[in-house]
C-alpha cells in the first residue's frame, strides 16, 4: 500500500476546500463565469485519492441525522416555518446555539493507531510517520475538538483560528471569484457555507475520542472515534509550534 505523501495530503486538502468553496459560491449567487471558473478548478483536482472524496463524512453523517430528527420532530407536532424549526430560527436570531449547548466533552483514550487498522483495507494513514507521545496527542485532540465546537457554536473567528494559513488563503481567494463574496474573510466564508442545525445535532458533531496522532515532520493525522464510534482521521499541519487543521471535517477510515 502506498504511504500518504506530503503532496498527496496537500492535494487532498486543496480538493476539500475547492469543493466547499464551490458550494459557497453557488449559495452566494455567483455569476455564470464565476461558477465555470470554480468548476474548472475543481476538475483540475480530480486526481485526488478516494480518501479525499470521503472527507466531510462526519459532517454529512450528522446532517443526515438532522434530516431524520427534523422529520421526527415534525411528526411530533413541532411547528415549522419556511422549512426550519423554531429552534434553528432562535439560534440564528441569537447569533448561535452557544458553546455550552453543543459541546461534547473531549476524550483522549489513546491506545495508538493499531486499534484503527482495517484488515485487508487501506491503512496508509494509520501507518503514516510515527506515533506521537501522549502530550502531543492531547494537544492535537484539543485543536480538532476546539475547531468542531467553535463551528457548532457559530464562533466563526475562533473556528478560523484553528485552520492552517494556506487553507484560510484558499477559502478567501476562492470567495473573491464571486462578486457577492468578494473581499470576504475566513469567518464570513465559514458562516455563509455552514447551515444552522439543531443544537442536538451540532453537539453530535463535536464528539471526539482521540486514540492516535501519527506525524512526520510538520504533517500529521489525528485518528479518533466520532459519533457512533465511527473511525475518523483529521489532517493537521504544524505552524509556529502549534497544530492547525487542514480540512473542515474528518475523513472516515475503513
Amino acid at each position: 500500500m502506498r504511504p500518504v505523501t506530503r503532496d498527496g495530503k496537500r492535494l487532498l486538502a486543496a480538493l476539500v476546500f475547492v469543493v466547499l468553496a464551490a458550494a459557497l459560491l453557488a449559495s452566494c449567487g455567483g455569476s455564470g463565469s464565476d461558477s465555470s471558473s470554480t468548476a474548472n478548478t475543481a476538475e483540475s483536482s480530480s486526481t485526488a485519492t478516494d480518501a479525499g472524496t470521503q472527507t466531510g463524512a462526519q459532517g454529512n453523517s450528522s446532517r443526515s441525522t438532522s434530516r431524520k430528527s427534523g422529520s421526527q420532530g415534525q411528526s411530533n407536532g413541532q411547528e415549522q416555518n419556511g422549512g426550519q424549526s423554531k429552534q434553528v430560527q432562535a439560534q440564528q436570531a441569537s447569533g448561535g446555539p452557544g458553546r455550552k449547548n453543543v459541546e461534547t466533552p473531549l476524550k483522549v483514550s489513546g491506545g495508538g493507531s493499531g486499534q484503527f487498522r482495517s484488515k485487508g483495507g487501506d491503512n496508509s494513514i494509520q501507518e503514516f510517520g510515527d506515533e506521537s507521545d501522549e502530550s502531543e496527542l492531547q494537544e492535537a485532540a484539543e485543536v480538532v475538538h476546539g475547531f468542531y465546537v467553535s463551528r457548532a457554536a457559530e464562533e466563526w473567528d475562533t473556528a478560523c483560528s484553528y485552520l492552517a494559513k494556506t487553507n484560510i488563503e484558499q477559502l478567501e481567494k476562492l470567495a473573491n471569484q464571486s462578486a457577492r463574496s468578494k473581499g470576504a474573510d475566513c469567518a464570513t466564508v465559514l458562516k455563509a457555507f455552514t447551515q444552522p442545525l439543531p443544537a442536538s445535532v451540532e453537539r453530535e458533531i463535536t464528539t471526539v475520542d482521540a486514540g492516535s496522532l501519527r506525524r512526520e515532520g510538520e504533517q500529521g493525522f489525528l485518528i479518533y472515534y466520532g459519533p457512533g464510534h465511527v473511525k475518523y482521521a483529521m489532517p493537521l499541519r504544524e505552524e509556529g509550534g502549534s497544530w492547525k487543521v487542514t480540512a473542515l471535517s474528518g475523513t472516515t477510515l475503513g
